[in-house]
């Protein structure tokens, strides 16, 4: 796997120049979003180039295929994706394509690489998806996903000013995004050494700057980019567990933003795992890494930070409802995860994601979050 070259700090969008000279990059296509394009083409470099944003926020495949008709009309020669994921998988869609030809090739993931230098550059801090070569796309309303060694970002930049005009919900939900990808992936069936260090960095990254950070701290910013980063780098080698899989159908069914359903889930997760009797070394040493005494502390951390953010559930839906989220999980996307998990162990996952934090418990959850590292 190529490494990727990394250029983090504030404004750093200006040395996009000199990034597209290391990367043979001279006439890209842009893919962003109509606001956050600007950002980019004000500079004389690439005031020339075209931009695509007619991209869903879930990308469809005919997205990618519009893009590379504008790709191939304009005769460009690489691409500048920025904003979240959305922006980041569309680009890497038509990269995709560009190498394998049709949607037949894309949908194989088994094409020959091409010279098609891609710099990513998050406008969010939360899904790491400039540290993978992955993508999601629907194709008919349905998920599709796709994954190859040359789609992974040649480029990265980590400029944490983009962050500031993000609204507090997206803030808020991008950050429980990276935070759930840390633990996940530190979990995960797959992890490894290597992989446990990007996701330890990327726990820490977001319990330790996520206060600062949703205050307006400069510094904490930039943290956090690098903590999404982290989690992105973790995920790739590990992918993701439970609550990714559980997470989807909230979203679509309930509106609620993914970072936020996938936390929703997670504190009951933890306390599953923490239940049974040959994971429990395995949720003592990330406790320890999160710096908590006891290994049931996690879930009520998790649950604290939900609280205190307010991205609670609005709602609690009946039982007709939890009943289709349940038979809605793809349980081949739970093989990721360290434990087997039943229809009625899911459905109790989701009962208790939806349920209201009464006193005093609700109380004890937000004292250890806002107790948490002082």
């Amino acid at each position: 796997m190529p490494i990727q070259k990394v250029i983090r700090g504030r404004d750093s969008v200006r040395k996009i120049p000199s990034l597209m000279e290391k990367l043979s990059i001279t006439h890209p296509l842009i893919v962003g979003s109509a606001h956050l394009t600007p950002k980019l083409t004000r500079q004389d470099v690439l005031s020339e180039a075209p931009v695509f944003s007619g991209y869903h926020p879930n990308p469809d495949l005919k997205d990618a295929e519009a893009a590379v008709r504008l790709y191939t009309e304009q005769n460009c020669d690489g691409l500048i994706s920025i904003g979240g994921g959305s922006a980041m998988d569309t680009a890497k869609a038509i990269k995709a394509w560009l190498c394998a030809g049709d949607i037949v090739g894309v949908k194989s993931n088994a094409w020959a690489a091409k010279p098609i230098p891609h710099i990513a550059i998050p406008a969010t801090a939360g899904s790491g998806a400039e540290a993978t070569a992955n993508g999601v796309l629907y194709e008919n309303d349905q998920k599709l996903s796709i994954g190859h060694p040359s789609l992974l970002p040649e480029g990265v930049i980590l400029d944490a000013a983009l962050l500031e005009t993000l609204p507090m919900y997206h803030k808020k939900s991008c950050a429980l995004d990276a935070l759930s990808q840390g633990i996940e992936s530190y979990w995960s069936a797959a992890a490894t050494e290597d992989s446990r260090v990007n996701a330890f960095l990327a726990i820490l990254g977001v319990l330790d700057n996520l206060k600062a950070y949703l205050a307006g701290d400069p510094h904490a910013a930039e943290e956090m980019m690098d903590a999404a980063y982290q989690s992105g780098k973790a995920i790739f080698q590990t992918r993701t567990t439970a609550a990714h899989a559980m997470s989807y159908q909230i979203t679509k069914q309930m509106g609620l933003a993914h970072g936020q359903a996938c936390l929703l889930t997670l504190p009951a997760l933890w306390d599953l795992m923490c239940a049974q009797e040959e994971h429990q070394p395995l949720m003592q040493e990330l406790s320890s890494r999160m710096r908590l005494g006891d290994p049931m502390m996690g879930s009520r951390l998790l649950r604290g930070i939900l609280i205190d953010l307010e991205m609670e559930a609005p709602e609690t839906p009946g039982e007709e409802k939890l009943q289709q989220l349940t038979d809605s999980v793809n349980l081949e996307r739970l093989s990721n995860h360290p434990m087997a998990l039943s229809r009625q162990q899911i459905l109790w996952v989701y009962r208790q994601a939806f349920r209201p934090v009464q006193e005093p418990e609700r109380q004890a959850c937000l004292d250890i979050w806002r107790y948490y590292g002082a």
